[in-house]
């Protein structure tokens, strides 16, 4: 039956996986037609079919097809969605079936029967569950410190995470232990082969990294790069246009914190992103500024990304240019007034294809520099460039070049601002 989008109810609580796989949600988006309907319960909960479910809201599909399965309890509802997540589309990582077989053996009868069941319903072996739930206080105090490393990692306060977890006397007990085990990674020290240090200000790229691919995403190892030349372990890093969570797995990587955000969080990134419009508000980090070394700015690149995320006049794509340009030097200087040391940086492409009358050139590197040059608390560090390819540019555009002799634009650039202390 067909039911409306709107109506699904999702209980994170009593759903088997912990990580939401973006892309797959995306890659769903654009085969609506060929996806099998979601399961849910009579009251509209959602058993099975998360990233179906999110691939409609993605598209803009407001009604989806369903099927419904009664359930007794919550536990039953829980059951019921580990046994379809388990054994067909995407399927659960260990982690999560880990998670879940502690989750089911706290509950109820303890018994070397119960331990077959949750096999037979994760679809592992007797021996993985035993071996999962053997130590069944060790097992929930690793959960508990994941969730810690996460909300961290996110930089939620010790109270926010306290709550999440049940006490804060908890979060002030294990997050040191937390702060070691993400300081001592490999990837912390940017010591693999594949790393290259930015030694020059050309930043030049292939294909995209990012595992999750949007309209205006900007290449992950900017950030990585980034992290390497102005950040240390553990410090905080805010991306208020945040897109598709790059620079959150980036920091994650690299043990750094995130604070990350945008205006309008795409449908499945709400639990990755916080919703915030960074021309009305900052951050609400409050003495957790001093820990800032890194703000990352990359915006709406005006008319080119015009009515691509919203319609709204308050979006930065849809405004006046001089507004676009009056709003952007404002949240630099805002940004300025709160961040007491490191940097901030801010790329952006001058916009020429779809500018108003064709082909004129905004520069809005100039622009916004002029807009900030007086502000005492920031110096220039320095101006990097990093280009597109060509494939950017269309057979109709190429034509439109030689026709009017003007050179398309394939340049972006990085601006980045030191911070007085």
């Amino acid at each position: 039956m067909k039911i409306p989008v709107s109506s699904v109810v999702f209980r994170k609580d009593l759903y088997p996986r912990i990580e939401h796989n973006q892309a797959k949600a995306q890659e769903y988006s654009e085969n609506i037609e060929h996806l099998p309907a979601i399961e849910i319960n009579q009251h509209n909960e959602l058993i099975d079919g998360f990233h179906r479910w999110t691939a409609h809201k993605l598209a803009g599909v407001e009604t989806i097809e369903a099927v419904v399965s009664e359930t007794t309890s919550d536990m039953h509802l829980l059951e019921l969605a580990i046994k379809t997540n388990a054994s067909h589309g995407l399927q659960m990582s260990q982690a999560d079936k880990k998670k879940m077989a502690v989750k089911l053996y706290s509950v109820g009868e303890r018994s070397a029967d119960r331990k077959k069941e949750i096999a037979s319903l994760l679809s592992v072996t007797v021996r993985a569950v035993t071996g999962w739930v053997s130590d069944l206080d060790q097992a929930e105090r690793e959960e508990r410190k994941a969730i810690i490393l996460d909300m961290w990692q996110k930089c939620y306060t010790a109270e926010e995470i306290g709550e999440a977890v049940g006490s804060i006397d908890v979060v002030k007990k294990e997050l040191p232990c937390t702060l070691e085990d993400i300081l001592k990674g490999t990837k912390v020290q940017f010591s693999e082969p594949e790393f290259q240090p930015p030694i020059y200000n050309v930043w030049a790229f292939g294909k995209k990294t990012n595992e999750v691919s949007h309209f205006g995403n900007t290449e992950q190892r900017i950030v990585d790069n980034l992290l390497w030349l102005y950040t240390e372990p553990g410090d905080i890093v805010v991306d208020p246009f945040g897109g598709g969570g790059s620079t959150l797995d980036v920091c994650r990587i690299r043990g750094r914190r995130c604070w990350i955000s945008d205006r309008k969080p795409k449908p499945g990134m709400e639990s990755k992103l916080r919703t915030m419009d960074v021309c009305v508000d900052l951050p609400p980090l409050n003495k957790r500024w001093s820990d800032v070394s890194l703000t990352y700015l990359d915006p709406p690149y005006w008319r080119q990304a015009q009515n691509e995320y919203s319609t709204d006049a308050e979006d930065l794509a849809n405004m006046p240019l001089d507004e676009f340009t009056e709003k952007m030097v404002g949240i630099v200087k805002r940004i300025a007034a709160k961040q007491s040391k490191g940097v901030i940086a801010l790329i952006i492409q001058p916009t020429q294809w779809r500018a108003e009358p064709k082909g004129a050139f905004a520069d809005h590197v100039f622009d916004i520099m002029q807009g900030v040059s007086k502000c005492s608390k920031l110096t220039v560090e320095n101006r990097i460039s990093c280009p597109y390819s060509s494939e950017q540019c269309t057979p109709q555009m190429v034509e439109w070049s030689k026709e009017n002799k003007k050179p398309l634009v394939l340049s972006r650039e990085l601006v980045v601002w030191r911070v007085a202390s």
